[in-house]
């Protein structure tokens, strides 16, 4: 049995600001519409995540969508996103019952700003020499400040190649730990090898996702992935986290409610905005495991989308501020 180091690797994300022409605003809201796995262990969960990006001056809306196999989820971030945002629509592919290549994905249907049905299409190549159990790593929900857990699964090896072996692990981010190892090994050449994952939760609120890529000595098939997740909890949440004040007038100001709760009591030490169109009133003082925000949105006289982003800090100890996410957008002049 030998150890397999880790492998962190970093990429860069980039983005662009340009407004897509009214003829081809389907392309720029959907810049990606098709992805393709690879070659991938059978029994594997592998999921990717398509951008929404709304660069129009209209909200859109995702009224329903409808997948092309039994064999896919559907996770959609937000049905409604405000100009200037943008979400994502995560599909999880189950390998389980098939081989060879496979085609899946999902259709979307939207109202706003125009009816359209859009197609998101996955594929991969399904091995049938190499099978996974579970499926994915999936920590499921952990605290932020807990302990780091761990996962485990198993990866039998059948394709005959009697010296087949893992020889390196590669992540996308450096919050999860990978190590294989060897748990045997048979003379008609099926190999079992187990990778340990462990996962640093002392980080970013959310759902976190992340991906092993295996490496193993075999020339024809030398990499598949490994799915990771996790639902990332803090001592302090905001409902709801977004908040869509619509479409507003100038000089406009609407008023929401927010809750700012934990299991112990806190107190809120500081509320702040990043924009003066937001003004923010504490409903009560002191020490409470719940506490009323009153948000007041200023709707500005320049038209257009408008973010605005609320952090609470609280006097938990090494807790830090709670995010909140506000959107509106200011109509022109009539």
């Amino acid at each position: 049995m030998r150890p397999v180091v880790l492998v962190v690797l970093c990429g860069l994300v980039s983005g662009s600001s340009a407004i897509a022409d009214d003829g081809d605003w389907r392309a720029s809201v959907f810049p990606e519409r098709a992805y393709d796995f690879g070659v991938v262990a059978r029994g594997s969960r592998i999921r990717h995540a398509f951008p929404v990006v709304n660069r129009t001056n209209s909200e859109i809306r995702i009224v329903d969508w409808k997948t092309k196999c039994g064999c896919t989820d559907v996770k959609v971030g937000a049905r409604v996103i405000p100009p200037g945002a943008q979400t994502t629509i995560e599909a999880t592919l189950d390998t389980t019952k098939f081989q060879g290549h496979k085609a899946s994905g999902l259709r979307v249907m939207i109202d706003r700003p125009a009816w359209d049905e859009i197609d998101l299409n996955l594929t991969c190549f399904i091995r049938s020499d190499l099978t996974m159990a579970p499926g994915q790593v999936d920590f499921g929900v952990v605290r932020r400040s807990g302990q780091k857990p761990t996962s485990t699964l198993v990866l039998t090896y059948a394709g005959g190649r009697r010296d087949w072996e893992v020889t390196a692990l590669k992540t996308q981010t450096g919050r999860i730990k990978a190590e294989a190892k060897e748990l045997g090994r048979t003379a008609d050449g099926r190999v079992q090898w187990q990778i340990t994952t462990t996962f640093d939760p002392a980080g970013p609120t959310g759902f976190y996702k992340d991906e092993i890529t295996v490496v193993s000595n075999d020339p024809g098939n030398r990499e598949f992935p490994i799915s990771v997740a996790a639902n990332v909890q803090g001592a302090i949440s905001i409902t709801p986290s977004i908040i869509n004040f619509g479409t507003m007038q100038p000089g406009q100001t609407i008023t929401k409610v927010v809750h700012v709760r934990s299991t112990s009591p806190f107190a809120i030490t500081k509320l702040e905005a990043s924009g003066k169109e937001l003004e923010t009133r504490q409903g009560n003082e002191g020490s409470a495991p719940l506490h009323a925000v009153n948000l007041t949105f200023h709707a500005p006289a320049t038209p257009g989308p408008v973010h605005v982003t609320l952090d609470v800090a609280t006097d938990l100890k090494d807790e830090p501020a709670a995010r909140l996410k506000t959107f509106a957008n200011v109509a022109g002049a009539q």
